[in-house]
This record gives structure tokens, C-alpha cells and sequence, in this order.
């Protein structure tokens, strides 16, 4: 018996390996770089509000060619693709800005060619960033650029496969090999775009910049629909900056004139917090249901900041996933509410109480004035499908899973294959990438994107209150 697979989020090793030392690396290079902000002198009326900076680059790499993509024939062997950007430059406007080392932020739109236009075709990504400077020297500045925004696809599942297999098969078999008769990878048009990578400016004459940046970009939906396995692009870019000149600033001279901390621990007004945040969302389990589940989340987080930059949490969470109130379709009866074609999880029968989860959790974020990005990692205290997965129909008994004769029975801890995580099973270890926005001292709104080891479960959004 072939078993259908759900396709999720699969961000690469390589990927695994760039983004959390980043973003560590960010906190620990912001923290030590010397701070040289003095005031200087009064604004001209002549000045302008903000200082800008235009990019264009081109940009060549390669399409990670995982699960996914390895049987693709590619016609060409790169991406190719460009970017336009406008940056606004540090003038002083921005205090949070300015404890990030006089970061600048960028507005950007970029295009790739994918290099298999029958099955991938091209993406169009419009997405901000931020430079935030590493070292400067009057000539030379390199840093890190982490970005979001969004992904256009002209390619899809729906688009590639034939319209006589829509809904059945995304491979065929030829010969005793798989070969692909539609995009397995996305599902949807729009995606969400992450990027992470490293640049380096270097002055080639008044006003012009040589700009030079590489590293990875991610596009997926995060399961809102299916197929969601995703794209993990690793480019390079090379390209020309221009700063305009003005009549008392320059990007590389400019001193801002607003009082900045001398030490990245003033400024904490409130060391300490309590946060409680809830969300909602949809998610799609796997393309032949052709169904949507209902997707909650709760969360109560204790925060100390010692740094303008950072904070650490500690928190409870419960999560609610509609999708394990699915049936297996082996298992299905007249009243099975869903039904799921997917065997990740034994599920003969429909229960509310499998959709919970529980756990606690770590969670460090990074604070730009009110708004705040963090990557949190949690153990699961109660998680009642555990035993249920991976669904193993070689099992003697065909109404449990087995460890060759043994039914699963786990504890808290146990031994699992992160690299196969929500393809066949969770595992123990959750995590959560977040986004906040705080309105006011008390309320805020957020957006999450939960994961298993790089590997998307849902996408949730709501809102949140700080004591």
C-alpha cells in the first residue's frame, strides 16, 4: 500500500544552519559594536525628512533540489532574478534604529527565474529588510539583512497538473521511477517571503556604493493551503547603490541628531512583563482532502528585558488543531465529520480532546521600538496523539503502532527523526516564529507561525495583552 504524504515547510539543512546563528550573531555584534552617536548640530529648514538610497542588483543561485524538487529536470542549472530597493537611511528619526547600530530599513521588489518554467516558472517578491551594520569603516560596511514580505507564483499545483489527475496524483510512475506531473512544492499563489544573509557595501566614489549580499530565501504559505512543501532558494546579489547628496548629510558621515542610549540597557523603562496572546487561523492538511481545519493558539509568557534590543520569555502554551479531529479515510464511517487521506497519525475515530496540545516554552525575541520578532522553542506536557504517529500498517496488530512488536508508549521525551518531523511525526520539540506589534503600553497584535523542526503545522493571527 502507497501511503499519501502530507508535503509541509522543509527548510534545508544549510538553512537550519544560517538563520539561528544570525540572529545570534545579531544580538552579539549590535551589543559590541561602539556606539559613536553624538548630537549634531541643528537641522537646516532645508533639510529633508528622510535620506534615501536606491539599489538595483542582479542575482544568480540555485533552488534546493530536496524531496520535492530532486526530480525536476531543470533547463537551466541557476535562479536568476534582480532586485530594485529604496532604502530609508538613519537620520535620526528612528531611536529604535539607532540602538541597532544605525540599521537602515529597505523597501524592495524582487524577481527570480526558477529555471523550469513547466512546473515552477518565476517568483515575485515584494518585502522589507533591514541592514544592520556588523562593522563600518569609511569605505566598507558589512552586516546582516533579514527580510519579510510577501511571494507571487506564476506556477502552482493547480496550474501543472493534468486536469485528468487534479485531486489524485502528483507523480506517476515510468519504468519503476516517479516522475513529477505537477508542482509539488505550492499550493497557492501568494506565499509568505523570508530572507536572511549577509552584505557588504564598499564606496567607489561620492554618492555610489558597490553593493554585494548572498543567502536564503524561503516562500511558502505555512499549510494554509496544500501542497505547501516550499521553495529554499540560495542566491547571490551584485548590483550598484546611489545616495543622492544633501546639503548637510551623507550616508556614510551622517551623525543623527536625536540622543540615542550610551549603553544598550538604558532606555528599559519595565524590566519585567506579562504577556497573554490568542490566535486563530486556518490550515490545509493535505491537497486530496481539499478541506480546512480550524487552528487556535493560547499563550501566558513571563518577559524580562535586560537590553533595548532584547527580551527573554518564559511561557505556557495550549494549541487547538481541527485537523486531528480527522478520520483516516481507511478508517471513515457514515458520520466521520473529516476525513483525511493522509496517514500520518492513526486516527479511526473523531475526537475533540486529540486537537489539544500543550507545552512550555523559551522564548527569546528581538525588540525594534514596538515591534518585536521572536523564535521560540517549547517541549510538549500533553500531546494525546503521540502514540498515534507515524501510522505503521507493517504492524502485526493492525489496530496499534508498533516499534517492530512493541506498541508505542511514550513519555515526555523520546527518540524521533527530526529530519521526517510533521512528515510523519511531530516529536516532543515545538517552535513558534512571531511577530508583534504593540498598539498601546498594553495591547498589541501578533501573527505566529508554528513549526516542528523548520517544518510548517499552521499559521495563526490575533491579538495580545501586556500587564
Amino acid at each position: 500500500m502507497t501511503i499519501p504524504r502530507i508535503h509541509t515547510v522543509s527548510v534545508s539543512a544549510a538553512a537550519r544552519l544560517l538563520l539561528l546563528p544570525a540572529l545570534i550573531l545579531m544580538t552579539l555584534s549590535v551589543s559590541a559594536t561602539p556606539r559613536l552617536y553624538r548630537k549634531s548640530n541643528p537641522k537646516k529648514k532645508t533639510d529633508t525628512s528622510y535620506q534615501l538610497r536606491y539599489r538595483i542588483a542582479g542575482a544568480a543561485g540555485f533552488l534546493n533540489r530536496d524531496e520535492k524538487v530532486r526530480d525536476f529536470k531543470f533547463d537551466r542549472p541557476v535562479i536568476t532574478g534582480g532586485t530594485v530597493a529604496v532604502e530609508f537611511l538613519p537620520t535620526g528619526r528612528w531611536k529604535c534604529l539607532q540602538q541597532w547600530n544605525n540599521a537602515s530599513v529597505g523597501l524592495a521588489f524582487s524577481a527570480f527565474d526558477l529555471g523550469q518554467q513547466q512546473y515552477l516558472g518565476q517568483v515575485f517578491a515584494p518585502h522589507s529588510y533591514l541592514n544592520v551594520p556588523l562593522l563600518r569603516r569609511e569605505r566598507v560596511t558589512f552586516g546582516l539583512r533579514p527580510g519579510l514580505g510577501l511571494a507571487f507564483v506564476n506556477r502552482t499545483y493547480a496550474n501543472t497538473v493534468p486536469s485528468e489527475e487534479k485531486w489524485k496524483n502528483i507523480t506517476k510512475s515510468v519504468d519503476g521511477k516517479k516522475i513529477p506531473i505537477a508542482n509539488q512544492s505550492i499550493g497557492s499563489i501568494t506565499n509568505v517571503f523570508l530572507t536572511a544573509g549577509l552584505y557588504l557595501d564598499v564606496r567607489l566614489a561620492e554618492c555610489w556604493d558597490f553593493t554585494f549580499s548572498g543567502g536564503w530565501q524561503h516562500l511558502s504559505n505555512g499549510s494554509v493551503m496544500t501542497p505547501n512543501g516550499g521553495y529554499n532558494m540560495f542566491n547571490v546579489e551584485a548590483g550598484i547603490a546611489y545616495t543622492p547628496k544633501y546639503k548637510t548629510s551623507g550616508f556614510h558621515y551622517y551623525q543623527p541628531d536625536t540622543d540615542v542610549p550610551s549603553k544598550l540597557h538604558d532606555g528599559v523603562t519595565k524590566k519585567w512583563g506579562i504577556d497573554f496572546t490568542i490566535g486563530a487561523g486556518v490550515r490545509s492538511v493535505y491537497y486530496r482532502d481539499r478541506d480546512w481545519f480550524a487552528v487556535a493558539s493560547f499563550s501566558l509568557a513571563a518577559y524580562w528585558q535586560p537590553y533595548s534590543i532584547f527580551r527573554i520569555g518564559i511561557g505556557a502554551d495550549m494549541y487547538y488543531d481541527g485537523a486531528y479531529a480527522a478520520v483516516y479515510e481507511k478508517f471513515k464511517t457514515d458520520d466521520s465529520p473529516h476525513i483525511t487521506y493522509y496517514s500520518k497519525t492513526y486516527l479511526n475515530e473523531s475526537k475533540t480532546t486529540n486537537c489539544f496540545r500543550a507545552g512550555v516554552s523559551i522564548q527569546p525575541e528581538f525588540v525594534f521600538g514596538n515591534l518585536t520578532f521572536g523564535y521560540h522553542v517549547g517541549i510538549y506536557l500533553y500531546d494525546p496523539v503521540k502514540n498515534l504517529e507515524p501510522f505503521d500498517p507493517s504492524g502485526k496488530d493492525s489496530k496499534a503502532l508498533h516499534i517492530g512488536d512493541k506498541p508505542f508508549n511514550r513519555g515526555i521525551f523520546y527518540a524521533y527523526d527530526p529530519t521526517k518531523a510533521s512528515n510523519y511525526q511531530d516529536g516532543w520539540c515545538y517552535q513558534k516564529l512571531i511577530l508583534r506589534y504593540y498598539c498601546s503600553k498594553h495591547f498589541f497584535v501578533h501573527v505566529g507561525l508554528k513549526l516542528h523542526i523548520f517544518k510548517a503545522e499552521f499559521i495563526d493571527a490575533g491579538l495580545g495583552f501586556r500587564i
